[in-house]
C-alpha cells in the first residue's frame, strides 16, 4: 500500500495535476486515502504482534529502547548516506536550500520525515514520517503495557479520547499542532492494534465479518466528509483487520508463506528508499503525456528497482553491525 501510495501521488494532484486514469488499481479504497489505509494497518498490526509477543514478559524501558533503535537506525543511516551521495554527484555538490544545519538533529534521530511532513525544515531524504512516530510508540511500549494490563478499560476510554479531540481539531498552518496530531494522536491506534490482540477470539467469528463487510460497504457508498481523515481511517483499517483476521487462514500455503517471509525480510529497507526512488524514476517521464499502460509498466520498472537496491541495503546493514 506504502508502495502504491507515493508511486500513484504522482497522479491525484501532489506531484501534479490529477489523472485518476492512470493510478495503479486505487488510490482512495473505502472512500479514504490508500497513505492513511496503510498507516492505519501498520499501527494495528504493530499493537497486535507487539502485545502478542511480549504480553507475559517483563520489559526494561531503556534495554527496550536501546533494541528497537539499533533494529531501525543503522539501516536508516546507510539508506540515508547512500542516497545523500547519489544527490551530492548528480546535483554536483550539496545544497541545503537554505535550511540552518540545526534541523540535521532529527535526521540523526530518524524524525526528519515526521518533521518535514508537519511543516518544519528538514534534511529529509529516506523514510516516511510514521519511521518516527513509530520509534516513539516503541520508546513507550513498555509503559503503555503496563497501563494497558493493570486498567485497559481505562487505558482504552483516554486512547479514544484522545484520539478524537486531537484528530477532530483541524489546523492545517499550526506546524506544531500538526506534529501532535501525527505522533500523540495516532498512538491510540497503536493501543487499539493491543486491544484486537488481547480478544482476538471474540475478533474472530462471523459476526465481526459481516459487521467489517457492513462497515465498508457504507464507507465506500458515502463519503462521510464531517469526520477527520485520520478517524475515518481507524474506523476503515480496523474493519479492513479482523476481515483479514479471518480471512488469513485460507492462506497458510507454503509458496505464499515463502513470498510473505521474503518480503517481511526486505520490508523495511524497502520502506526506507521506495520513495526517493519512485520520485528520483518518475521525473524521466513525462507524467502528462504517458497512458494508462504505461504508468503501469513505470510502476513495475520502479518495482524491479526498488527489490534489488532494497535487498543490498539490508545485507549491507547486516555486514556492518556483524562487522561491529
Amino acid at each position: 500500500m506504502i508502495l502504491l501510495t507515493h508511486y500513484n501521488a504522482n497522479f491525484i494532484g501532489f506531484n501534479g495535476p490529477v489523472q485518476l486514469n492512470k493510478v495503479i488499481l486505487t488510490a482512495f479504497p473505502f472512500n479514504i486515502y490508500i497513505g492513511d489505509l496503510g498507516v492505519g494497518l501498520f499501527l494495528l498490526i504493530s499493537g497486535a504482534s507487539m502485545y502478542h509477543v511480549y504480553v507475559n514478559k517483563q520489559l526494561n524501558l531503556v534495554s527496550f529502547a536501546k533494541k528497537r533503535l539499533f533494529h531501525i537506525l543503522p539501516m536508516f543511516y546507510i539508506s540515508y548516506v547512500l542516497a545523500f551521495f547519489y544527490n551530492f554527484w548528480m546535483n554536483k555538490g550539496f545544497s541545503h536550500e537554505g535550511v540552518s544545519l540545526k534541523w540535521g538533529i532529527s535526521t540523526i534521530f530518524g524524525f526528519d520525515s515526521l518533521m518535514q511532513t508537519s511543516g518544519f525544515p528538514s534534511f529529509m531524504l529516506v523514510g516516511e514520517w510514521f519511521l518516527g512516530l513509530i520509534m516513539i510508540v516503541y520508546l513507550l511500549f513498555p509503559l503503555i503495557k503496563i497501563f494497558f494490563e493493570k486498567q485497559m478499560l481505562l487505558t482504552l476510554c483516554i486512547a479514544i479520547f484522545l484520539f478524537v479531540i486531537i484528530q477532530s481539531i483541524q489546523d492545517v498552518n499550526n506546524h506544531y499542532w500538526l506534529l501532535i496530531q501525527y505522533t500523540v494522536g495516532l498512538i491510540p491506534v497503536f493501543i487499539f492494534g493491543m486491544a484486537l490482540q488481547k480478544y482476538v477470539k471474540a475478533c474472530a467469528n462471523l459476526l465481526s465479518v459481516c459487521l467489517s463487510i457492513m462497515i465498508l460497504a457504507v464507507t465506500s457508498l458515502v463519503k462521510f466528509e464531517f469526520i477527520a481523515p485520520k478517524i475515518m481511517m481507524a474506523i476503515v483499517s480496523i474493519a479492513v483487520f479482523i476481515i483479514l483476521l479471518n480471512v488469513s487462514k485460507y492462506f497458510e500455503q507454503k509458496l505464499i508463506k515463502r513470498v510473505v517471509t521474503w518480503l517481511v525480510k526486505y520490508s523495511y529497507p524497502i520502506f526506507l528508499i521506495h520513495h526517493f526512488l519512485i520520485n528520483k524514476l518518475v521525473l524521466h517521464f513525462d507524467l502528462l503525456t504517458i497512458g494508462r499502460l504505461d504508468s503501469y509498466i513505470l510502476f513495475a520498472f520502479c518495482l524491479c528497482l526498488i527489490f534489488p537496491i532494497s535487498v543490498l541495503i539490508y545485507h549491507l546493514e547486516k555486514a556492518i553491525v556483524n562487522v561491529r
